[in-house]
């Protein structure tokens, strides 16, 4: 039995047993496999990162795509740029919505996961209010004219086609699209493994919008398992959300969750020390601290 370990990210490297390569190709974007792993399932791999799997995804599109949706009061629109698994449009879709727009840029990302990992998605590709454009996101935010109240960021890593996703131009187009009420959320990456790309999406997000939040989650295939999420908006505060109202929508959904929950959405935005100081952000009760050395280096 052979396994699959993805390059090392400051000394960190994380190795998974694997029975069968299912899948092996290159996009004109990307170099994509499906493997067939002992702990996770069906594993999608781009470019060597590990992107999804079948047994640990609800743990990252979960709080994707909740924190923001229960954030805002009533999100009829909502983009999605990136997400070829299809994972965060399914969840996207749970909610009572008009229109969920998925923009991938990579449209063998999308077959290979509809293929070979269906069940992320469930039906979500073929849903009436779910829209699939093959595209550049960045082009499309800069090009359209629609308004959303919710933009989910589910990209890879800021390298290769993902790469313009974090920078303050993207995140201006976003701030257009979104009005004064919306919300836009990005991955940002590990804070233990992954602290300089994280600092550096959450300055770019500064640099355009008043409210700017950071929350965690553990996903296990993702290097250093905990990971970051960071939500921005011009005048909504997604850590101030009434644990009883996302209890109220989870109950209307009907969707059963495996890990988010109304204390879990406020926990998220419980940052540890080490973080609060590399982000810069002054708390009254707590002592400034180092942020951990692993990721400076």
């Amino acid at each position: 039995m052979r396994e699959f370990a993805e390059p090392y990210r400051h000394g960190w490297r994380e190795s998974i047993q694997v029975r069968a390569l299912l899948y092996d190709g290159q996009s004109a974007f990307q170099h994509l496999q499906v493997l067939d792993t002992v702990p996770f399932g069906r594993l999608l791999v781009l470019d060597d990162a590990c992107q999804t799997s079948e047994a640990d995804e609800y743990t990252y599109h979960e709080m994707l795509v909740h924190v923001p949706m229960m954030a805002h009061p009533d999100p009829k629109r909502v983009l999605v740029i990136g997400g070829g698994d299809g994972g965060a449009l399914r969840r996207v879709l749970e909610y009572p919505v008009e229109q969920a727009t998925m923009v991938e840029i990579d449209g063998e990302v999308v077959r290979v996961s509809r293929e070979l990992l269906p069940g992320i998605a469930g039906d979500a590709f073929e849903h009436p209010r779910g829209e699939l454009i093959i595209g550049d996101g960045v082009k499309y935010l800069r090009e359209t004219t629609e308004h959303f109240d919710v933009i989910l960021v589910d990209s890879t890593d800021p390298v290769g086609p993902a790469v313009d996703l974090f920078n303050e131009e993207f995140y201006r187009n976003a701030q257009r699209a979104i009005g004064d009420n919306g919300i836009i959320v990005t991955q940002s990456g590990s804070p233990l493994v992954m602290l300089d790309e994280l600092i550096a999406a959450v300055k770019q997000l500064c640099s355009v919008f008043p409210i700017v939040k950071t929350y965690l989650a553990c996903v296990p295939i993702y290097p250093g398992v905990l990971w970051s999420f960071t939500a921005a908006s011009n005048n909504l505060d997604p850590a101030a959300v009434d644990p009883a109202r996302i209890a109220a929508r989870l109950r209307a959904n009907g969707k059963p969750t495996g890990w988010y929950t109304p204390e879990i959405h406020r926990a998220a935005f419980a940052l540890p020390n080490f973080l609060t100081a590399a982000l810069g952000i002054q708390t009254a009760d707590e002592p400034s601290a180092l942020p951990l050395p692993i990721s400076g280096e």
